[in-house]
């Protein structure tokens, strides 16, 4: 079995004939999330900031996590009925015949104990600059085996965080889009926020579709 860790974009390019496509009508839909923000979570998402612009340069991965990323997610708090939100949990099957596994940085997925049918990964770097793998591929080698596991039935959502900057991707069938960077230490964290909170719909959209089939 090949580890997540292993894949990269020329990899499954070669392996699965992945491509990217310039724009995706699910992700251009997700981007423009313009929910409301209550003035506790402007507050918060403020202070948040204000930690990130200090610490940027100097946090480690787990720092980032702790400090940073598992805050704003908590914020939007992903645990109810139909689904919820899991850490570094395996996730493992086969694309097109090959064997891919690995542990998944934080998912969303149904499944009281255990993920079952994951919606979204993210993975999360905190190197900016002289990156030595390829966090991209690590991602979407997750989510094509989440796809394979959902049987393809609709897109696989999908973010990854390097620092300050957040990147947004879809994947539907073997084409994925992926955003320009979201920074974080700027304005763009209030967007951040809002396509996190967007993300809930989406899941419960699908959850709604797949209840008719």
């Amino acid at each position: 079995m090949k580890s997540f860790r292993n894949w990269t974009r020329h990899d499954m390019a070669k392996k699965f004939a992945l491509d990217t496509k310039p724009s995706c009508e699910d992700l251009n839909h997700w981007l423009s999330a313009d929910l409301p923000i209550t003035d506790d979570e402007v507050r918060e998402l403020k202070r948040l900031q204000s930690k990130l612009r200090e610490n940027a340069d100097i946090w480690n991965e787990q720092e980032l996590v702790m400090k940073f990323i598992a805050l704003i997610v908590d914020k939007v708090d992903y645990d109810n009925g139909n689904y919820k939100s899991f850490a570094n949990r395996r996730l493992s099957g086969k694309i097109d015949g090959e064997e891919v596994g690995g542990d998944v940085d934080f998912m969303i997925a149904s499944g009281k104990y255990e993920p079952e049918e994951p919606y979204f990964c993210l993975h999360e770097y905190k190197k900016e600059k002289g990156v030595d793998n390829d966090p991209l591929g690590q991602l979407l080698i997750a989510m094509m085996t989440a796809q394979e596991i959902n049987q393809n039935q609709y897109s696989m959502y999908g973010a990854y965080v390097m620092g300050r900057n957040w990147f947004f991707l879809t994947l539907k069938d073997r084409k994925y889009c992926i955003s320009d960077e979201f920074v974080a230490t700027r304005d763009d964290i209030f967007q951040i926020f809002k396509i996190l909170k967007q993300l809930k719909n989406i899941i419960s959209n699908m959850i709604e579709r797949e209840a008719t089939v």
